[in-house]
């Protein structure tokens, strides 16, 4: 009798504890969508911020002066902190449809940068740079572009 007590109570614990295993694993994956679902917002809400974000550069004066290393600030016109981005100086004197680039700043995430210019001829008056993010499946790229009067 006792032996028949054990294993009716262990069959009963067993299916009793297999019923809570499918309840708990059925809730595992709702969980992980919901957090799929809520990625993919957080994702879309910075790839937003970003595409609508200016990249401007202000030299620290009027004209640049050949073979002087010349002050340039930059700012994204969002004033917040950023998801870490790179920023790289292009050379688009090759006129290639991808030109080369000089990592400037790596994983940053500030809205404020400063960096030397100096150009190396009368006909370096334009500076080129690019600000690019990793947004896990895609990479965005803010261009900057400034015309300078060189001496």
């Amino acid at each position: 009798m006792k032996n028949l007590f054990l294993i009716i109570l262990s069959l009963s614990l067993f299916f009793s504890c297999s019923d809570e295993t499918a309840k708990l694993n059925n809730r595992i994956s709702e969980l992980e969508q919901e957090n799929k679902i809520l990625i993919d917002s957080i994702n879309k809400i910075e790839y937003n911020k970003i595409i609508n974000s200016e990249l401007i550069m202000i030299p620290h004066s009027n004209k640049l002066k050949v073979n002087e290393v010349n002050k340039i600030t930059g700012l994204l016109v969002e004033h917040q902190k950023f998801k870490d981005f790179n920023i790289f100086k292009r050379d688009t004197t090759l006129y290639t449809s991808e030109p080369e680039r000089e990592l400037m700043f790596k994983n940053y995430s500030n809205y404020r940068f400063e960096f030397d210019y100096t150009p190396k001829t009368k006909k370096d008056n334009w500076i080129h740079i690019l600000a690019e993010f990793d947004l896990d499946s895609i990479k965005v790229k803010i261009p900057g572009i400034m015309a300078m009067e060189i001496e």
